[in-house]
């Protein structure tokens, strides 16, 4: 790698991580902080904008997740990395159930397998750039916002007609005690279908999830046949998590210990 390219790339990191730390910026002062003009600041921004790291709008840019809201350049990292390596788990020829989770929806744009059904009742699934190899399915049913997830009588009908090679499902938390959680009751019949309805159940959830547990619980640690997750879960958490039925853990950034 050139220097050039390094000290671009470097750039950029400190440019995401003073985001993260002072919300919306204006993209005089980022041009100014960090020794560039405004143009070449404009030209940074942008790229990060093209990888859905920051958005920049009238003169200020501010950090965003991939689906539009503020959030903190390490979630973000973490987000996109357990995202990337759970769709390369998945395989030529796959039908493939993605809940309403943001980590798990998106996988889809990550996937590189060939002649892939993704099945979801995530409604922004339809805001996303899903690569020409994949077709998506709505479950239908009822809509709630603001996660514009579907639920209800239509979209467990639907899951119901599926055998899926795997799904891909995030969680609010998960532990060996309680199992897989949800902060949102009627998730929860949607969720425990798509694990009954798979052959392999991969679970994404960043570190902040392990060892948790929310409100509704949706599905038991010996039904986690993997666990995607990253360096910053804990490592009591994630033996507990062993010796009560999870399968295997990757980490997808991080070392686990």
């Amino acid at each position: 790698m050139s220097s050039r390219t390094s000290l671009v790339d470097g750039r950029h990191a400190e440019i995401l991580d003073f985001l993260s730390g002072n919300g919306r910026v204006k993209v005089s002062e980022l041009a100014e902080r960090f020794g560039v003009s405004p143009l070449t600041m404009r030209r940074d921004l942008d790229f990060l904008g093209s990888k859905r790291l920051v958005r920049r709008t009238h003169g200020y840019a501010e950090l965003v997740d991939p689906l539009g809201s503020p959030i903190s350049s390490t979630a973000i990292l973490a987000k996109r990395s357990i995202a990337e390596y759970a769709a390369g788990l998945i395989e030529d020829g796959d039908t493939v159930f993605i809940n309403t989770s943001s980590t798990a929806l998106l996988a889809i744009e990550h996937i590189t397998a060939q002649n892939v059904t993704v099945v979801t009742n995530n409604g922004r699934a339809l805001q996303l750039s899903s690569p020409a190899s994949v077709s998506i399915i709505l479950t239908g049913g009822e809509i709630r916002q603001p996660k514009w997830s579907m639920s209800g009588e239509f979209a467990l009908a639907s899951i119901n007609r599926v055998n899926a090679a795997k799904a891909i499902l995030g969680c609010s938390g998960l532990s060996a005690k309680r199992g897989l959680t949800t902060l949102v009751s009627h998730e929860t019949s949607i969720n425990s279908l798509m694990l009954e309805h798979s052959d392999r159940r991969i679970i994404v959830a960043d570190g902040t999830k392990i060892g948790v547990n929310s409100s509704f619980r949706y599905g038991n640690p010996e039904q986690v046949d993997v666990l995607v997750t990253d360096g910053s879960a804990d490592a009591d958490e994630m033996a507990l998590l062993e010796a009560a039925g999870v399968r295997e853990a990757r980490y997808a950034c991080g070392e686990g210990v």
